[in-house]
């Protein structure tokens, strides 16, 4: 299980954390797999991090279908549910780098 840290935007986050969003659509630049765990960082244009993180797992992986519309370099991860949020801090980042 490989761990990915990814910038997400605030009306995004917001989405995922009131459970209306159960998907997420990159580019497949990081080797995802089902079982890889996710820390959605929330990140706003104007300001940078804001320190919000949710933490999640991949539960399913749709690539390779141009033909409904997905670009080829582009995936669509399916999320599981959350399994904490929480405000980044220092001691958090010390403790996730063990």
């Amino acid at each position: 299980m490989k761990r990915h840290e990814l910038k997400i935007l605030p009306e995004y986050y917001n989405a995922v954390r009131e459970g209306r969003k159960r998907f997420e659509l990159r580019k497949d630049d990081r080797g995802f797999a089902v079982g890889d765990r996710l820390h959605l960082r929330k990140w706003d244009p104007a300001g940078g991090y804001t320190g919000e993180v949710i933490m999640t797992d991949i539960t399913y992986i749709l690539r390779g279908a141009p033909g409904y519309g997905l670009a080829d370099g582009y995936c669509v991860l399916s999320i599981g549910k959350i399994i904490e949020a929480y405000q980044r801090t220092e001691a958090k980042d010390e403790a996730d780098k063990e």
